[in-house]
């Protein structure tokens, strides 16, 4: 009796190694941008609004980011699939949004979601700000918070779904990072006070003329 069916048993440990470490050297970490970096360019599709606001009410088709905002961004990521994590931010930015525009900023939701399934999960919460589905993870992938060969589920208990790890930045109108508040773990609430610090200070530079 041939005992081909057995084969891989006889593969010494060091091969068995050497296979592991090329598929780790094929794996892209997660890696969030911080403040003092800034984001690469990305385009905002007409179609994967979710709901508009001042920021988005002229889009048309595909549109670079950077000829919507004229003012400091507050650009948060978002997952419904975060569970109970994804629902108190989204009650916490309600909470925020006024004092944000105040302060002289914007605010865009970026979620993993579609119209539909947001819209769902969200139901009996206002929200009042700008919101926009993020197909395939394409912008949280340019602010390092997602990567497929780094999946979340990884190390949160309870996330079975392809998404980003939590963050808010606060961006110049050239996507300069002047703020970033990422979330790792899933285990952190607004720092209201940095964040709106964060938008006035950049607000106030831009109106006295400072580059930022």
């Amino acid at each position: 009796m041939s005992n081909n069916f057995n084969r891989y048993a006889d593969l010494s440990p060091e091969f068995e190694l050497e296979y592991v470490k090329k598929a780790y050297k094929t794996r892209t970490l997660i890696s969030p941008l911080h403040a003092g970096d800034t984001l690469p360019a990305f385009h905002i599709n007409k179609k994967n609004i979710i709901a508009t606001s001042d920021i988005l009410k002229s889009v048309q088709g595909l549109q670079p980011v950077t000829q919507l905002i004229d003012r400091p961004l507050v650009l948060v990521f978002h997952s419904i699939h975060w569970n109970g994590y994804g629902k108190k931010l989204l009650e916490e930015l309600n909470d925020i949004y006024a004092d944000i525009r105040v302060m002289g900023g914007q605010l865009l939701l970026v979620t993993t979601d579609e119209k539909q399934d947001f819209e769902a999960a969200t139901a009996g919460l206002q929200l009042p700000f700008a919101s926009i589905w993020d197909q395939h993870n394409l912008i949280a992938g340019k602010a390092g918070l997602h990567s497929a060969t780094d999946p979340i589920w990884d190390r949160i208990s309870g996330v079975n779904e392809d998404v980003p790890v939590p963050a808010i930045y606060v961006l110049t109108p050239s996507l300069k990072i002047v703020y970033s508040a990422v979330d790792l773990w899933l285990e952190k609430s607004i720092e209201k006070r940095d964040l709106l610090s964060a938008v006035y200070e950049a607000s106030h530079q831009r109106s006295h003329g400072i580059a930022i």
